[in-house]
């Protein structure tokens, strides 16, 4: 990690009153649960824009020949 991202870590670590390294761990698990959060929206606004065109034993089963290719 480069000297400046080291002190922007310190900087923003100090202000919340905690360690860097613990700062950095809670961070890190927080970006990825909002990831997780909006790859799953997509994921459901995906299959909505499908169910509204084909049924959902055609989704279903493309999804399946998908799987197992």
């Amino acid at each position: 990690m480069s000297e400046e991202a080291q002190e922007r870590l310190r900087s923003r670590a100090g202000a919340e009153r905690q360690i860097p390294e613990k700062y950095l761990q809670q961070t890190v698990a927080e970006a990825l649960v909002r990831d997780r959060s909006k790859r799953r929206a997509q994921l459901e606004c995906s299959l909505n824009k499908l169910l509204r065109t084909y049924s959902t034993e055609e989704v279903v089963a493309a999804a399946a020949r998908r799987i197992g290719s």
